[in-house]
């Protein structure tokens, strides 16, 4: 059984990021215009970092779906279709649980790896504003938040519809 990854969420996380990308062009872009401050001087720097952050922040939740399907497909396939009572299924799970754990612990650093090098980059290469960078990779958290609460909001209003 192989599970989906979940696409309405990823879009969800593509079309946070687009907005929060936005979001951040338009504040340098005002803060340029009102201030002489120069850590918010707007340039190419900052599209092109905010465009980094962002398409790691979504290629990471890709990868974290991707590698948890995986891990939990591999563990499906292992257990079989056989029936178990609750004794033969902890027993299952305390043997194969480190597997499962190891997948996931792997796909954990890879994505952490790639955020540092992110900002490795972001903050080496100097085509790049780091703090543009550095705040769609911020954002992760509170869109997947915000994704749970309007899908719990549009599920309650379809129950009540119904």
């Amino acid at each position: 059984m192989k599970r989906k990854i979940p696409l309405n969420e990823i879009l969800f996380l593509t079309l946070g990021e687009t907005v929060v990308s936005l979001l951040i062009v338009g504040l340098y872009l005002l803060l340029d215009g009102l201030t002489d401050i120069a850590l918010f001087s707007f340039s190419y720097k900052v599209v092109t970092g905010v465009i980094l952050g962002s398409a790691v922040t979504v290629f990471n939740y890709f990868f974290l779906n991707l590698s948890v399907n995986r891990a939990i497909d591999r563990f499906l396939a292992l257990r079989g279709d056989k029936e178990m009572d609750e004794e033969e299924a902890a027993k299952f799970a305390s043997e194969n649980a480190m597997a499962v754990q190891n997948a996931i612990k792997t796909s954990f650093i890879v994505r952490t790896l790639s955020i540092l090098v992110t900002l490795a980059v972001a903050f080496i290469a100097g085509v790049f504003e780091p703090l543009a960078t550095v705040i769609p990779l911020l954002m992760l958290r509170p869109l997947i938040y915000l994704s749970e609460v309007t899908r719990v909001k549009f599920s309650k209003k379809k129950e009540s519809d119904a």
